[in-house]
């Protein structure tokens, strides 16, 4: 297959809509493990929505597509039980395992094309998100060799800013499977309303 074949493809792959922002069921099953193994599941429980506590005993298949509130739910309750730091500890947890099954051959694709390098993953963010979560979009600004601005907007009301600390946790990982050593700043100018949520990383690298 030639780059430019390998290239199509990969756009057919991510570039799919799935309509409402959502999650696959197999993320939600990453959050629902980092739960069990935090060992704060009943608490987390107490603070959702009956829905979403059945949700977290009995996950959705893997590969099925579901709404956002059960996610936005639990991660609402992690920030609160265990702190915002462990909603960044889920986002990095959330990427070594995505990062390594459902979305692994798009990244191998993606990094071969691209180069494996930070900024060449910051920049094409969405093809790997897509295959997880709709209804997030990133922007990737350079201001040097090895740092950014990143800006990450999420459609839709009932955003919780707690996505934006897990996010957080999704690009640390980026460092690692680049091998490279790295720092994401906490999300900033983070805005919640009826139109959606935005926020803004600053990244850099060694």
């Amino acid at each position: 297959m030639t780059p430019s074949n390998e290239g199509a493809l990969l756009e057919d792959m991510t570039n799919q809509d799935h309509g409402e922002r959502g999650y696959l069921g197999s993320a939600f099953r990453v959050a629902v493990d980092f739960v069990h193994q935090r060992g704060c599941t009943a608490l987390v429980k107490q603070r959702v929505s009956a829905t979403t506590a059945e949700l977290i005993d009995k996950p959705p298949f893997p590969f099925a597509w579901m709404p956002a509130a059960a996610m936005d739910e639990l991660q609402s309750a992690l920030s609160t039980v265990g702190g915002r730091e462990a909603c960044v500890d889920l986002g990095v947890t959330a990427g070594r395992k995505l990062g390594g099954s459902v979305i692994q051959p798009v990244l191998k694709m993606a990094t071969a094309l691209f180069g494996n390098t930070p900024a060449t993953v910051f920049q094409n963010l969405e093809r790997f998100y897509s295959m997880v979560l709709k209804g997030m979009t990133f922007e990737y600004e350079a201001v040097g060799p090895k740092e950014g601005l990143i800006r990450a907007r999420v459609e839709g009301a009932n955003v919780p800013a707690a996505l934006f600390d897990v996010t957080r946790g999704n690009l640390s990982y980026v460092f690692e499977l680049c091998g490279v050593n790295g720092t994401v700043s906490a999300p900033e100018d983070i805005r919640c309303d009826s139109a959606g949520g935005q926020a803004r990383y600053k990244v850099q690298w060694a």
